[in-house]
């Protein structure tokens, strides 16, 4: 045996003190050594057992533990020996990382006493070491719960007035991780009228103790303005505040959620301060047990209340739940399938709360037969470790983003409010559930996402496509990272979601309206520009570029004044003025441009105003159609009408010539006859002279009807008046009543009194006097005769149409013909030719037309087309 272990064992015989020492020390390593043989330490096998080596394999060495430290905590422990043994005063008390036999990391709680002789001299080294890896690995994963959710942590040194910042609180306001605050530089940040808001509260705060939550703006190191949400508490105590601490939020990206991930950082480490153990031992044969004092104080009694004490103690205090768990994993440890047992369990205290303990100990002997015998543990109170981890859970659950923390198997170990309510999973308990049992829709790159993420990949993405179960479509913006157990081991993931379908579906929207206007402007038949709030041109279709002759770039370099006829700029840029002051909304006007070739250009423009949400002027959208051509025509028909005034003048002369001169001449000739009869009757007998008189009348009636053609063609538009044609063909029925009634037609009037036109009334009585005249002349003896006179409306005509069922005409052979000049169809001795055509000159010049239908010996339907009156 060491003599070191030896002197310690004597020591703790001579000195209570020393084994105060051991109890109030957690015992996960002890370690004695010898400062005046520097080479000599001896270290008990738990120290090893922690850092996972065997006691018998490792040197009793200084060396052997200043191997497996960490370089930076080494000189941080020697640096506090030397203070703690050159200074009684001064505690040794250090945390500090060791590197375990498998790579990974412990951190151990150090404590040390120097053993000293009479005159203070520092001897010997008293150390013992207490395992927080596992509270280390849960304040670790909640900094990092606090970096995804961007929360920091911020208190007040009230002694000096001095702000204690945490990393993330640095990092929103995008400072040096050195960077020191004062009270008053951590109030500047603010935007000046949210500062006296965030002083008000402080204030508040400290002298009253009242709480505050406030949304404000910071304007960050870097100048970038930010939406904060700043929480502060405070504490009291006999009326004097003793602590102002609180978090620090971003929400610039989602300002309207209420994130309640608090910073429980200082907390934590107020725990890992306080934490005590208290220490056990069990001969498993007898159930006889033996308790410290710093067990019982666990619970709330003292040793002596909790005397007799045996294993049934224990029993007697732990939850009934937990002592299922606790026996399972002692069965195992005696079954040998694990070497060490650790528990967490709740224990009865004293005042009849629940208190949390980290049950560990160590089958340390066997009986002669293999059967367990004595078995050493420890109890730390982890109450509060526990009470901080729901909690954060808590946080979780109520952040108003959708948070997600999972275990290295995509099992869920916390989940938000908003991350239940954005995958409907109310009413589902998912805590230990597999994520692909909740999601069994999720496809194999999601799972490919998982797995890079547990080998320490973060990935994020603005927008994914997640097709759900239901076939329905959601739309997402993610973030997933690794949380680790310890330095070296990842302990899961943490995923953060945001549902922007509806942000999507918008986009989409947007996207398929501009690609739609694009298409329109880049090939629409009419020229289309965008303007800015200069006139100058920013983007110009291929239409205008033809219209004017100038390219893109070459228009780019100009504005619409530089283009627009001088006579025409005035009002053009008048006009653009109350467009761009809001006076309007829009204009349009027709204007000049002047062609790159320098010829002019006739216009029509129309000019609107786009803008954004908050009304200001993006640019103006410009539709340019070239009537250059329209114009052109239109001098051209300007040109022709002077030319028809002209001729129509001519044929009013004619008119005249005829109706008087050739008239003169055919009535003398008309009179010659009549004399030469009267003086001499016998020669009315006389073929030759009979011949003569027929040729005069055919002359006269020859020149009536050329007069009345002519004097058709003269008319126009201006001398039409409103008709009641169902008057005017009662007129004319009544007119021909006794020519019907001697060829038996009946003539039917079915037009209703009401119905009105535009026309001539001298025209209309011909109209209808002829049409029906010839129903007469050409009705069919070998049935019952009528003529139907009827109306409709068809667009902005009144449709007469006048049906019989006479004899009927040929319109194969005879259509082209039907209303031309002399043309007779039915051999009538006294039928001209000359009705159908007046007739129809006659509704043409009032604005009319005509259609016909007929077939032989079945009858014929004319359809006029008059103006209606009532359009």
């Amino acid at each position: 045996m060491s003599y070191l272990k030896d002197e310690l064992y004597q020591l703790i015989k001579e000195d209570s003190s020393i084994f105060d020492f051991l109890q109030d020390a957690a015992l996960d390593g002890l370690w004695y050594w010898d400062l005046e043989n520097p080479d000599n330490e001896w270290m008990n096998p738990k120290f090893w057992a922690t850092l996972g080596y065997k006691a018998e394999e490792m040197p009793h060495s200084p060396s052997s533990w200043q191997n497996i430290i960490h370089p930076d905590d080494l000189k941080l422990a020697i640096e506090n020996i030397q203070k703690h043994c050159e200074n009684p005063e001064t505690n040794f008390d250090v945390i500090v990382r060791y590197f375990h036999k498998n790579g990974s990391t412990v951190w151990v709680k150090c404590r040390g006493m120097a053993i000293r002789d009479k005159d203070g001299k520092a001897k010997r080294l008293l150390g013992a070491h207490t395992d927080i890896t596992e509270l280390k690995i849960k304040e670790e994963l909640l900094e990092r719960c606090n970096i995804a959710a961007s929360v920091g942590f911020w208190e007040i040194d009230l002694q000096i007035m001095q702000p204690k910042w945490s990393h993330v609180t640095k990092l929103i306001h995008e400072v040096a991780e050195d960077y020191i605050p004062d009270v008053r530089s951590a109030f500047n940040f603010f935007k000046e009228e949210d500062k006296i808001l965030i002083e008000t509260a402080f204030t508040k705060a400290l002298e009253t103790g009242t709480p505050y939550d406030l949304e404000l703006q910071i304007i960050t190191a870097k100048g970038n303005l930010k939406w904060v949400r700043a929480i502060g508490l405070s504490e009291f105590k006999d009326g004097v505040c003793t602590r102002l601490y609180g978090t620090f939020q971003d929400i610039e990206e989602r300002k309207s959620l209420e994130l309640a991930l608090i910073a429980e950082r200082e907390k934590l480490s107020n725990i890992l301060i306080g934490t005590n153990a208290g220490t056990w031992e069990w001969n498993i044969q007898t159930g006889e047990t033996i308790f410290n004092e710093r067990w019982a104080n666990i619970i709330g009694y003292t040793l002596e209340e909790l005397q007799p004490i045996s294993i049934e103690t224990w029993v007697k205090y732990t939850h009934p739940e937990d002592l299922k768990i606790s026996n399972n994993k002692i069965n195992d440890c005696c079954e040998k399938k694990s070497e060490y047992y650790h528990c967490e369990c709740r224990m009865r205290h004293k005042d009849g709360h629940w208190v949390w303990v980290l049950d560990r100990g160590k089958i340390t002997s066997w009986t002669a037969d293999g059967k367990p015998l004595m078995m050493f543990g420890t109890h730390t109170d982890i109450t509060e470790q526990k009470i901080a981890f729901e909690r954060n859970q808590r946080f979780i659950e109520q952040a108003p983003s959708a948070i997600a923390m999972f275990d290295n198997q995509l099992c869920y170990l916390a989940a938000s409010n908003k991350w239940i309510e954005d995958y409907k999973l109310n009413g589902l308990d998912i805590i230990g559930k597999s994520h692909y049992e909740i999601f069994p829709e999720i496809g194999e790159d999601w799972k490919r996402i998982h797995q890079e993420c547990l080998k320490d990949k973060s990935q994020k993405c603005e927008e994914d496509k997640f097709i759900r179960q239901d076939g329905t479509t959601q739309w997402i913006k993610w973030g997933i990272r690794p949380w680790y157990a310890d330095k070296n081991t990842i302990g899961g993931i943490v995923m953060y979601t945001d549902d922007i379908t509806e942000r999507k579906k918008t986009q989409e929207q947007l996207s398929i309206s501009e690609q739609a206007f694009r298409g329109n402007f880049e090939n629409a038949a009419i020229g289309m520009a965008l303007l800015d709030r200069d006139g100058k041109w920013l983007k110009i279709n291929r239409t205008l570029q033809e219209i004017v002759g100038y390219t893109e770039e070459e228009l780019q370099n100009l504005t619409f004044r530089e283009i627009t006829y001088p006579d025409d700029l005035d009002t053009d840029v008048s006009l653009y003025l109350d467009l761009l002051h809001g006076k309007i909304s829009h204009y349009q006007l027709g204007k000049r441009y002047i062609h790159k070739n320098g010829s002019i250009i006739n216009i029509i423009l129309a000019a609107s105003v786009v803008k954004d949400s908050d009304g200001n002027i993006l640019y103006f959208i410009c539709q340019i159609i070239d009537i250059t051509a329209l114009k052109n025509a239109e001098k051209e028909i300007h040109a022709l009408l002077d030319v028809t005034k002209d001729q129509n003048k001519r044929l009013k002369n004619f008119a005249h010539i005829v109706s008087h001169n050739l008239r003169s001449h055919s009535s003398n000739i008309e009179m010659l006859i009549y004399l030469l009869f009267k003086e001499h009757p016998e020669l009315e007998e006389n073929n030759i002279l009979q011949l003569v008189k027929t040729a005069s009348d055919n002359l006269k009636d020859t020149i009536d009807h050329l007069n009345e053609v002519v004097q058709m063609n003269l008319e126009t538009s201006s001398n039409l008046v409103e008709i009641n044609l169902h008057q005017f063909a009662e007129a004319a029925i009544n007119n021909l009543s006794l020519l019907a009634s001697e060829a038996q037609v009946n003539i039917i009037n079915n037009i209703h009194p009401k119905d009105e036109i535009k026309g001539i009334s001298a025209y209309i009585d011909s109209i209808l006097l002829n049409f029906l005249t010839n129903a007469i002349k050409y009705s069919a003896k070998e049935r019952d005769s009528f003529v139907e006179l009827s109306t409709y409306k068809e667009n902005q005509y009144l449709v007469l149409t006048i049906t019989d069922n006479g004899l009927g005409i040929d319109l194969k052979t005879q259509g082209s013909k039907l209303f031309g000049m002399y043309q007779t169809f039915h051999g009538n001795t006294d039928a001209r030719g000359i009705g159908l055509f007046i007739t129809k000159n006659q509704i043409e010049t009032i604005g009319g037309k005509i259609e016909v239908q007929s077939e032989l010996n079945k009858g014929t339907t004319f359809k006029v087309y008059l103006l209606n009156a009532n359009k």
